[in-house]
């Protein structure tokens, strides 16, 4: 039996890689492996991690977070400790891989402790590009430390051959969020209010802003150009999802919280788990701020998207996506587009660039073809040199 070890740090992670834990979880050829880290270890996600451990047996629970992390100092020691953590954690349960997503500070830490202790690692996610955020730079290097590759697009899988892997390593399979939207059991609108214990009405905005490490982007000032253009919109309820744990999101978070308190057709919640967010995303009116689900999943289905900022520059946007400066009255007018009916109508016929679905069920192929044909002795990588002409 072969162990497939997943590693999550964040909700939004761990939302994505559901199926594909839940399909590993079922296959009786396969034993897996999770290990959970991050801000899932805070206090804050207390009820999101106990309902992970209703569902599943967790391998090991890595601790790297303070409860008041938010400096870029405490950022690189959570990824130390990361390394110092997992390396631990790997040579207890010896995984014969190790699948992470994305591009979060910390897989730094996990990918260089799997290495170093010549595990091979599966990388989803690699390829894409966000130049406003540090990301970048770590996705890059994770797809440089890994050994087999999920992109989510053609223009991904040859980025990352173009990084000098190997072809036959990457496989475009589409992106893991469209098999969750395939698969969801989605909330009416009436048991959304019911579960949230909130009235949805008028337009209804949800709205996700990260911090934004790279780029002239100040987000506390953005937030506040944000707050007052948000103040000038009637007949709308908004919807919003904290900030993630890089440095500064508790700052963002504390700014946001106080600004709702004095609105009374907004709410703040920290974290919705796949189900409630898509849900209220496929009822809602507009998905506004700078997360990659209004750059991915909204126009899944088929909803309009007002992306601030340049965190998300270099990503494939469809069509449903108005990308926007940090003035307000750039957010004025694209909101005001965004919510007008001939840019709904538009949205609504979007296709992803994403791929159609049927990810999960790639991937877990790909990954037993690896793990049968794979060992530690052949586990080193070649560097595949593309035939440039420099002149």
């Amino acid at each position: 039996m072969k162990k497939i070890a997943i590693v999550t740090a964040t909700r939004a992670e761990y939302g994505l890689l559901s199926n594909l834990m839940e399909q590993l979880e079922q296959d009786a050829e396969i034993e897996l492996q999770l290990f959970i880290t991050g801000s899932h270890l805070l206090k804050e996600s207390a009820e999101s991690l106990a309902q992970i451990k209703q569902k599943y047996s967790i391998s090991a629970e890595i601790i790297i977070l303070k409860e008041d992390s938010n400096s870029d100092l405490d950022i690189a020691i959570a990824t130390s400790k990361a390394l110092a953590g997992f390396a631990t954690a790997f040579a207890k349960h010896n995984p014969n891989i190790v699948v992470v997503l994305g591009d979060r500070y910390e897989l730094l830490g996990v990918c260089s402790a799997a290495l170093l202790s010549h595990i091979p690692i599966a990388h989803i996610h690699g390829g894409e590009i966000t130049e406003g955020a540090m990301d970048d730079a770590i996705r890059h290097s994770i797809t440089k430390l890994s050994n087999i590759h999920f992109v989510a697009a053609e223009e991904y899988k040859q980025r990352v051959i173009q990084m000098g892997e190997q072809p036959n390593s990457v496989f475009n399979v589409g992106a893991v969020g469209l098999d969750i939207i395939d698969s969801l059991k989605f909330l009416t609108k009436q048991q959304l209010e019911q579960n949230l214990q909130i009235a949805l009405n008028g337009n209804l905005l949800l709205i996700t802003y990260h911090p934004v490490s790279w780029g002239s982007t100040m987000g506390e000032l953005v937030l506040q150009k944000l707050f007052s253009v948000l103040e000038l919109i009637a007949d709308k309820t908004i919807i919003w999802t904290g900030s993630n744990a890089d440095a500064s999101g508790k700052q963002l978070n504390i700014k946001i919280k106080q600004w709702i308190k004095r609105q009374p057709d907004a709410h703040f919640v920290n974290s919705l788990g796949s189900q409630r967010y898509l849900s209220l995303m496929k009822v809602a009116g507009l998905v506004l701020g700078n997360s990659s689900s209004g750059i991915i999943e909204a126009p899944a289905l088929g909803i309009a998207t007002v992306n601030i900022g340049e965190r998300q520059a270099g990503r494939l946007k469809a069509s449903s996506i108005i990308d926007c400066g940090e003035t307000k009255a750039e957010i004025v007018q694209a909101i005001e587009k965004a919510l007008g009916t001939d840019f709904k109508k538009q949205a609504a016929s979007t296709k992803s660039l994403y791929g159609s679905g049927h990810t999960t069920a790639k991937i877990i192929e790909h990954l037993k073809v690896f793990l049968d044909t794979s060992t530690k002795q052949n586990l080193q990588k070649k560097f595949n040199d593309l035939n440039l002409d420099l002149n």
